[in-house]
């Protein structure tokens, strides 16, 4: 993160410049017909996405969820093979033992970590400051859960608890269509802006693995928690087919921007800009469809109209 502020200091100085050398010997540099004449403009942007918690109990194990615990502890192979991993890291339980988890335990209100997001759009100005956006975003999203693991021990001596770590990582694109105004009038130089429209998403879930760690953060026991089976009933030594199993898909949302364009010189402004949407993922933890609440602040290096012209 600091490196990337960093760069885009380094960025603001450099068209800074650009536009003082432009400046030298004009009386008036910008006019607002610059910012709302009929053209196109396009940006690259980049920032950080916060990705909603309701879309992140899909990850927390539950059995409701399409992809859950019950892929080991319904399986009494995988199971035998996740004690013998725990008897080796916890060394007080034995083969003798038997474990599970108690779905009250699970993580209620999971999150997923802060994620980079990197964006693609084009804005058509129509008419005085009216234009039509479009925009293309991507994030990669991971979250991490935490669940002590029950056990019963032939010898009642009840110590530490093992600890299986839930680990998920999801891939998100953002397709917005949305109707944009520019407040062209406010101030010759920072000029702020509304934006709201629909947008189109699609998810898949890269990764969702359950993992057993030793006391070096090192992962003695990974087992997928996706069906890579497809409902086959997993038996060791049996030469298995695998398939490649997609979770998630296509889903839909509503979306809004504002932000405000600092303009460099009448080719290029940078435009600090907030994002916020309501989206309904294809991810249904419990078997619910909802709404998520996402949120995202990124910086837009806008190439207006007049810089295609001019070139």
């Amino acid at each position: 993160m600091k490196q990337f502020l960093i760069a885009v200091l380094f960025f603001f100085l450099a068209f800074a410049a650009f536009a003082q050398r432009e400046q030298v010997g004009e009386a008036v540099t910008f006019h607002d017909t610059t910012w709302y004449d009929r053209g196109f403009d396009v940006y690259i942007a980049g920032g950080m996405f916060w990705g909603g918690r309701q879309t992140a109990l899909y990850y927390n194990g539950s059995r409701y969820n399409e992809c859950n615990l019950n892929y080991i502890f319904g399986n009494e192979y995988r199971t035998r093979e996740l004690l013998e991993a725990v008897v080796e890291v916890y060394t007080h339980i034995s083969m003798n033992d038997q474990i599970g988890y108690n779905e009250a335990d699970l993580n209620m209100l999971p999150t997923y970590n802060l994620a980079a997001n990197i964006g693609l759009g084009v804005r058509y100005k129509i008419r005085d400051n009216w234009a039509i956006a479009l925009s293309y975003s991507f994030s990669r999203l991971t979250t991490t859960n935490k669940l002590l693991l029950t056990y019963t021990s032939v010898s009642g001596n009840l110590v530490r608890a093992p600890e299986l770590t839930l680990s998920g990582k999801e891939d998100r694109s953002m397709i917005d269509l949305s109707v944009s105004y520019l407040f062209s009038g406010v101030h010759p130089i920072i000029k702020p802006f509304v934006e709201i429209g629909a947008q189109f998403n699609y998810a898949k879930v890269k990764k969702f693995d359950a993992v057993l760690l030793d006391e070096r953060n090192n992962p003695v026991y990974t087992q997928t928690l996706m069906d890579i089976y497809n409902g086959g009933n997993y038996v060791p030594g049996v030469d298995m087919q695998t398939y490649d199993v997609i979770y998630g898909g296509p889903g839909f949302g509503i979306s809004a921007s504002v932000g405000l364009k600092f303009v460099i010189n009448k080719y290029v402004s940078l435009d600090p800009t907030f994002y916020f949407c309501a989206s309904r993922l294809h991810l249904e933890p419990y078997g619910t469809k909802v709404m998520s609440l996402n949120y995202g602040a990124m910086l837009r290096v806008v190439m207006n109209d007049f810089f295609f012209q001019n070139r």
